[in-house]
């Protein structure tokens, strides 16, 4: 099977795949193709492994970076792995199978080759691929993948391997004993979680043999100390003191070794850097856009590259200024979304579409001739014989493109139509069939006179929406094939099983037909015209099978099944396409299928492969053009390769031709199930069609009005018949409809619709409920984020509850045994002097420190000072737990402490019998707080009521005795913050429920049973009150004196002395019942003062009994809070001591492990160290032999030959030293010493001559000159030339061998001294590691040793914070606190009296300053009196001024003469003013009033905008979400509040300043005297002092 074929180009090139071949070439894969670039000449090179001579396809490849070599792996099972030659593609040499895959491979600077095998063992192998044989072999059982190993420079490489599950490195060394070689694991390491993001490409060897790694911040971190620790050597810097968020976060960093420094990169920086005196400096930095650069590599050239996707190569340049930039050297293309064969072109070029627009490409150079811009372009099609392409877009665009010439488009039109992106296209003569992404087909006319694009009309039938629409073709007609499956929901790529024909003319009608394809299908193709497409022939795959299919569509619109074909494919057929012949692929290859051969009489029946599939690569489209000149594959991930196949003649199969279910000779037709019609409007069109209706329509419609009209009037007449003879006008439409079946059956579904409805809006209201239950519940759950507070009325003091767990987990305190229960029940039933005395334990308020007995010990006392009673610390004696926590022998210090083990069992045992106890002791009086607040609150609402009462009354009274009434005062009503209640969260009612009553309402009886209902309602029993007692029980005197007596009838008929005896009588009776019931109001009116006085007396009262209880819990909730607050800083204290001898265990736990670590590092550096000193051993033992054949070859020189010729003695001894004249570094490594003194030994060997540099073939050249006959002198004979010949050699080739094996001394030297070193560094590591171990023991021991006191005052304030260094209190002394309370008494007096000094002193001085201000006012006030006095002296009056004065009476007549005869004229001209102001106002006036128009039209059109605002608001606020506002709104107002706070506190604080300034000052002055042994505070103790408090102090 020959399928050779040449790869002509690629597109773009697989990521992170460049590598050296050698110092001047770059290579990048694309799957199985290679490009090789020579980065001097830019000469491009391609490479192909796709047959058993060249190699089974590539998984894994390398290069060599000082030789131009590279290998591969193959991609079979047990590959073989071969290494090839550059620039003439020879095979190297090959390594036989001896894995069953490879993960990686590896060239070492010589002539070794490492590899990696695959799952389950990950060998590491390593070859001598000179020689083809395996050196070594090691099981790691690590998964490594592509690139996870790294090798040094050193003939003897190290290997690194990485594990990325356990992000460890683990270190080799290669070892050889007696032809025998083995890797010697020296060590581990590891990575750690700073290396994630950058594990791929984070190691890399440096020049001095030193493993080097970069983390996830860009650090370069060095392997040190035999691998054993990870030691920073340099990290970026940045100018600014300020570090950079991005500085901060984990990034993936790369490393990459470039002339003895390294590169540090990420995706925007590059840092370059290089040891210099022993430090890596920062040489230089690239800031830019690196997010596409793939990786950096550097040759042996001292060049730089970046790759960058999709496969540019670029070249880090840095000029003499140090500036960094990177130019591109290698372009690439772009990614293809798809490519077509232009028909009508004479040249080889293809057409391809990528993202940003269209490109013709030259099939033999891959040279672009022209692009077409077109943004966000998706899919395109071609036109069967023109040089058209069609070109759909994101945006909903198609493009027409005309191809003159290859290199010379035209975009003829464009049409930007109203529907989604387009995703397929089909375009055939005149019309272009296209779907947008709504799945949805659109057809439009192509007019080519002139050229123009038309959106003909949408298919959008319900039944081509309904399936899945796998493929649609457009072929000659226009016909139009869709290939469909009924399974709606199916995904991409599925399959077809039935055909729809579409077609359509100008008769606006689109014909449908349907046909059921035989079998399912998953791609179709049709065959490319010749002409007028008669007969249509399509190609279709079946589904998940090896066979295709070949249909016909005939003008008829017949399909007829032609043939079935099983191909030759090894696995299913997966797509096809047609040129000339019929070329298939899958994943075992690419078939090319001939429709004529000499062969076979049918068509397609002979095959042959074009391209085999050893890996899964994903193929979006084949195509052989130009006579099967060209092989175009595009990929899944927009990769194109083009390449050139070789002749087609050979090498051919044959297909097996499957029987048809007819007989042959019969032809077999497809089924038509389905033909239908239906009328499409083009959209060009749809704006301008007109309804018509006929006559007879008309009448129809007329004759449809008339009948209803008849209807109404008849059923008008019933209703009114119904109303004149029962009088209702309700319910009587009932009657007319009752019988009807239809209305019965729309009654039901009516009241079917009502129940869904009604049960929605319950299970909606259950929903409510529920989450609002749900949420109630989250909220409450634990009351440790929730406390209730009980504030005082009408004043700022409120205090608030404890959080307490509403129920007690368990769980937590089953987790460990709950020491000492059955005592501490015991002693709570009982008393002490009861009690056996229990025996001694280690923990004085713990369990005891035995916990492996166990058993339920005896609870511990504690030891007391004489004096105090004994109390156990868990069990409560008295009522109050408050009292029992606070006793006195509980403040005392406890020298017994828990241990570690201990502690949680300790704190369970604290909160369960001390802190949760007390939390609800005091919560049960916050309890009673909050119901005494409530009866407080209504209280004071009743009060409230009663006090209105007494002000109406009083008003009463006051309008009674005639006298002004007054306005009641605002009464203050109480009520209940938002933090002391809990609202509900969601509430549910039913105003939700919209329910409409359809019930009919019943008839009441009227009757005896309204009379029986009415014995028993309020209204009856109130009227019998009226009735009989003028609708009170009682009659009060109150009530009573509020009503007039009635004036008898005489006074207002007669006057007073009109009066008779018994009127006179009546009047007085009259008059003194007045005066009395006068009396009684006034007496009333003071009871009513008197009364309130007394109710607001009651409701101060009341509010104070409130506050004052509120005032005492808060002093009880501040002793409660200090009683926990002191346990918990005890239990903290506990904690830390604790955790601290936790941590100093860890710690000598881990010096242990790394001493342990240590010794096994030594002993493996020391087995080490002893096989290299016996290898050093052996190669002097080789050296000293090597120099003694050097000089026997030399001794035979001088002793042997020169003797034969004596007379050439001089010149033959400087013949025999001569030697070429070639730089000094040309022998640079001992693989190349021996292989050029084998070279000159001249005798046969059996392995790959070694291909070595230029320099050493032209100094082995010079050498076969030098020995040519023609340099033999004149006086010496060919014979003994001759021998001296073979002598120069023998010496040259020792030599050689001297300098190679003086190379092999020196790396060995120097590997041992590395290695001495290392072992050097492990030893002080060592004594380092064993000296921080004792340090942290005795550390542990003082720990143990020491114990912390706690101080506390009697205030209740800690003054040493158990948080600081207890190292400070060393030195202290107690002293009994009756002392110091003494001294400070005494103090406290001394200062009083030096402050009332102080005191007197200051208010003396301020007299002083006050007197001297006042008399400095004074002499100012005297001295502006005399500067006003001179300044009046000094005016001057003129003598005009004077006579004027003087002759006052004659000036003011002559005045008025004059002002007489002038006034006239002033009236004249002020009317001809008054007259313009007038005209010009009435101009005003008609402007105004045009305006006024103008603005009234304008407000009506406002108004409506108004109106339409006004519905959008409203329907805006039907979509609020008042719960947020109310949120927004109420964190506002708690905003500013704190805002109002904070801005009054800060005017407190400016007020008083100069006060407490003043005040500080006297008390500075005495603490001076008082205090003269304490020093002055420090200076940051004061506080700043603002700017106008220092500008306004004098």
């Amino acid at each position: 099977m020959n399928i050779i074929s040449t790869v002509c180009w690629c597109n773009i090139w697989d990521k992170d795949t460049i590598v050296n071949v050698g110092p001047d070439v770059l290579c990048q894969r694309n799957g199985n193709a290679m490009k090789f670039v020579h980065m001097q000449t830019k000469a491009v090179t391609f490479f192909k492994a796709e047959t058993v001579s060249t190699g089974l396809s590539i998984s894994c490849f390398a290069g060599h970076n000082r030789f131009p070599l590279f290998a591969f792996a193959e991609v079979v099972l047990r590959p073989n792995i071969y290494i090839y030659r550059y620039p003439d593609m020879a095979k190297f040499s090959s390594i036989p199978p001896h894995m069953m895959s490879y993960t990686d491979i590896r060239f070492s600077e010589l002539d070794l080759l490492i590899a990696v095998s695959g799952y389950p063992d990950y060998c590491l192998c390593v070859f001598n691929y000179r020689t083809g044989t395996l050196v070594l072999e090691q099981f790691t059982n690590v998964p490594t993948v592509e690139r996870g190993i790294v090798i040094s420079f050193t003939s003897l490489p190290s290997i690194i391997q990485l594990n990325k599950q356990d992000m460890t490195i683990i270190c080799y060394e290669i070892c050889t004993v007696e032809k025998e070689s083995f890797l010697y694991k020296v060590a581990e390491v590891e990575l750690g979680k700073k290396f994630l993001k950058s594990c791929n490409r984070c190691l890399s060897f440096g020049e001095d043999n030193t493993l080097y790694a970069t983390n996830d911040f860009g650090h370069l971190l060095s392997v040190d100390v035999a691998c054993f620790a990870l030691k920073p050597q340099w990290q970026h810097t940045p100018e600014s003191d300020s570090v950079t968020e991005m500085e901060k976060i984990p990034r993936s960093h790369g490393l990459t070794y470039h002339k003895s420094g390294f590169l540090i990169w990420n995706s925007t920086t590059a840092y370059y850097v290089k040891k210099k005196a022993g430090v890596f400096k920062l040489e230089w930095e690239f800031e830019g856009r690196l997010n596409e650069v793939v990786r950096f590599l550097s040759n042996n050239n001292g060049e730089i590259y970046a790759e960058r996707r999709p496969g540019h190569i670029d070249q880090v340049v840095v000029d003499r200024n140090g500036a960094v930039s990177l130019e591109p050297v290698v372009p690439t293309g772009k990614p293809v979304i798809t490519f077509r064969v232009v028909q009508g072109l004479k040249d080889e070029c293809v057409c391809v579409l990528h993202d940003e627009g269209v490109a013709m490409m030259d099939l033999a150079k891959g040279n672009t001739l022209c692009e077409v811009s077109v943004p966000g372009a998706t899919a395109m099609c071609n036109h069967r014989s023109l040089a058209l392409v069609v070109v759909g877009t994101l945006d909903a665009s198609i493009v027409l493109i005309h191809f003159e010439r290859a290199s010379l488009p035209h975009v003829l039109c464009d049409l930007k139509m109203e529907t989604a992106a387009v995703v397929g296209l089909e375009f055939n003569d005149s019309w272009v069939v296209f779907q947008d992404q709504m799945k949805v087909l659109h057809v439009v006319q192509v007019d080519n006179r002139p050229h123009k694009l038309t959106h003909y009309f949408e298919m959008n039938p319900p039944e081509l929406s309904q399936v899945f629409i796998h493929t649609f073709l457009l072929a000659d007609g226009p016909r139009l094939m869709v290939f469909i499956n009924r399974d709606h929901s199916m995904k991409r790529p599925g399959f077809a099983t039935e055909l729809w024909l579409y077609n359509w003319g100008k008769d606006k009608r689109l014909h449908r037909r349907e046909y059921i394809l035989p079998k399912q299908y998953g791609f179709f193709c049709v065959q490319p015209p010749v002409g007028r497409w008669a007969l249509i022939e399509i190609v279709a795959t079946e589904y998940n099978n090896l066979n295709f299919d070949q249909f016909a569509l005939n003008e008829k619109d017949e399909l007829q099944w032609i043939a079935s074909t099983k191909s030759g494919h090894f696995s299913y057929i997966l797509g096809a396409g047609m040129t000339k012949h019929l070329v298939t692929w899958s994943l075992g290859g690419i078939l090319v299928h001939f429709k004529q051969h000499k062969r076979a009489k049918k068509p397609f029946m002979i095959c042959r492969f074009l391209n085999l599939g050893m890996q899964t690569e994903y193929i979006l489209r084949v195509k052989e053009c130009f006579n099967s000149k060209y092989l175009i594959i595009l990929l899944a991930n927009k990769s194109m390769r083009v390449m050139r196949l070789p002749s087609l003649a050979d090498f051919v199969r044959e297909n097996v031709a499957l029987p048809l279910p007819t007989e042959e000779g019969i032809p077999c037709f497809v089924e038509q199930i389905i033909h239908k019609v239906d009328m499409f409007v083009p959209l060009s069109q749809r704006q301008e069609v007109k309804e018509e209706y006929t006559r007879a329509d008309l009448a129809k419609r007329e004759k449809l009005f008339n009948s209803i009209k008849d209807f109404a009037a008849k059923v008008t007449a019933l209703i009114d018949y119904d109303i004149s003879k029962t009088g209702k006008t309700q319910g009587i439409f009932k009657k007319f409809c009752f019988h009807y079946r239809w209305l019965d059956a729309l009654t039901e579904e009516a009241h079917k619709l009502c129940a869904l409805e009604r049960e929605s809006l319950e299970r909606a209201i259950a929903d409510q409920s529920r989450i609002r239950d749900w949420i109630l519940r989250l909220v409450t759950r634990d009351a440790v984020s929730i406390n209730y507070r009980v504030r005082s009325i009408f004043a700022d003091a409120n205090f608030e509850s404890f959080s307490v767990r509403r129920k007690i987990e368990m769980s937590e305190f089953d987790k460990y045994r709950f020491y000492d229960l059955e005592d501490h029940l015991r002693l709570s039933l009982g008393s002490f002097e009861e009690e056996e005395p229990p025996a001694p334990a280690a923990g004085g308020h713990g369990p005891p420190a035995a916990i492996e007995d166990g058993e339920v010990g005896e609870e511990e006392t504690v030891e007391v000072a004489q004096g105090l009673r004994e109390l156990k610390p868990f069990v409560v004696e008295g009522p109050s737990i408050y009292e029992h926590i606070m006793a006195p022998v509980f403040q005392l210090q406890d020298k017994n402490l828990v241990t570690s083990n201990q502690l949680f069992n300790y704190n369970c045992k604290i909160r369960f019998y001390l802190n949760d106890p007390l939390k609800q002791e005091f919560n049960k009086l916050f309890h009673e707080a909050q119901q005494l607040k409530q009866d407080t609150i209504d209280s004071v609402m009743n009060t409230n009521v009663v006090l209105n009462k007494i002000y109406d009354n009083m008003n009463i009274m006051l309008r009674l005795l005639n006298m002004d009434q007054f306005k009641p005062p605002e009464l203050t009503v109480p009520s209940l913050e938002k933090d002391e209640v809990i609202k509900q969260i969601m509430e549910v009612d039913d105003s939700e429920v919209k329910a409409i009553n359809r019930r009919k309402p019943k008839t009441i009886d009227t009757g005896g049973k309204k009379g029986r209902l009415l014995l028993w309602s309020k209204e009856f029993w109130a009227r019998a009150l009226i009735v009989m007692m003028d609708g009170v029980l009682e009659k009060l005197w109150e009530e009573e004196i509020k009503k007039d007596i009635p004036e008898p009838e005489f006074m207002q008929k007669k006057q007073p002395h009109e009066f008779n005896l018994e009127e006179q009588k009546i009047f007085r009776a009259y008059e003194e019942a007045v005066h009395l019931l006068e009396l009684d109001r006034r007496k009333y009116l003071r009871i009513l003062h008197e009364n309130e006085e007394k109710t607001l007396a009651l409701k101060a009262a009341q509010i104070l009994k409130l506050n004052q209880r509120v005032a005492e819990l808060m002093i009880l909730k501040l002793k409660y809070d200090f009683a926990l607050k002191q346990g918990q800083l005890r239990m903290l204290t506990l904690e830390k001591i604790n955790f601290g001898r936790v941590q100093m265990r860890k710690r000598y736990t881990m010096f242990r492990k790394d001493i342990d670590k240590l010794n096994d590092y030594m002993t493996r550096y020391s087995n080490l160290l002893d096989f290299y000193d016996k290898a050093f051993l052996d190669v002097k033992t080789r050296l000293e032999a090597q120099q003694t054949r050097d000089r026997a070859v030399e001794r035979q020189f001088r002793s042997q030959f020169l003797p034969l010729v004596p007379h050439a003695t001089h010149e033959m001894t400087k013949l025999f030293k001569k030697r070429p004249k070639l730089p000094g570094k040309v022998f640079n490594s001992v693989l190349i010493c021996m292989e050029a003194s084998n070279k000159l030994s001249g005798k046969p060997s059996h392995r790959t001559p070694f291909p070595l540099p230029d320099d050493v073939l032209e100094f082995l050249n010079y050498l076969a000159e030098f020995d040519q006959p023609k340099q033999c002198p004149p006086n010496v004979d060919p014979k003994s030339w001759d021998a001296f010949v073979k002598l120069r050699r023998q010496k040259t080739e020792s030599e050689l061998r001297l300098k190679g094996i003086g190379y092999q001394l020196l790396d060995s030297q120097a590997l041992l001294g590395v290695l001495n070193k290392d072992l050097t560094a492990l030893k002080e590591s060592k004594i380092l590691t064993q000296r921080n171990s004792e340090e942290s023991i005795q550390t542990y021991l003082e720990k143990m040793r020491n114990m912390t006191i706690q101080l506390t005052l009697t205030m209740g304030q800690v003054e040493v914070s158990v948080m600081g260094q207890f190292t400070k209190l060393s030195n202290t002394v107690l002293m009994h606190v009756d002392d110091i309370n003494d001294v400070n008494r005494q103090i406290q007096e001394a200062g009083n009296k030096k402050i009332k000094a102080m005191q007197r002193v200051a208010v003396f001085r301020r007299q002083v300053i006050f007197k001297e201000w006042e008399h400095k006012l004074y002499k100012a006030n005297i001295a502006y009196l005399k500067y006003m006095l001179d300044a009046i002296e000094k005016c001057k009056v003129s003598m005009e001024f004077l006579n004027i004065l003087r002759n006052w009476e004659k000036v003011k007549t002559e005045r008025q003469k004059y002002i007489a005869g002038a006034i006239e004229r002033v009236i004249e001209q002020k009317i001809a003013v008054f007259k313009k102001n007038i005209d010009r106002v009435n101009i005003k006036i008609d402007a105004v009033k045009a305006q006024t128009l103008e603005i009234k039209r304008s407000n009506h059109a406002i108004d409506f905008k108004i109106e339409r605002i006004k519905v959008d608001v409203t329907f805006q606020n039907t979509l609020r979400d008042t719960m947020m506002e109310d949120k927004r709104d109420r964190e506002q107002r708690e905003r500013m509040s704190q805002i109002k706070t904070h801005r009054q506190l800060m005017e407190n604080v400016r007020r008083n300043y100069a006060h407490v300034l003043e005040l500080q000052t006297i008390l500075e002055l005495l603490r001076l005297r008082t205090y003269p042994t304490l020093g002055p505070p420090l200076p940051q103790c004061h506080p700043p002092v603002p700017e106008h408090i220092l500008s306004s102090v004098p």
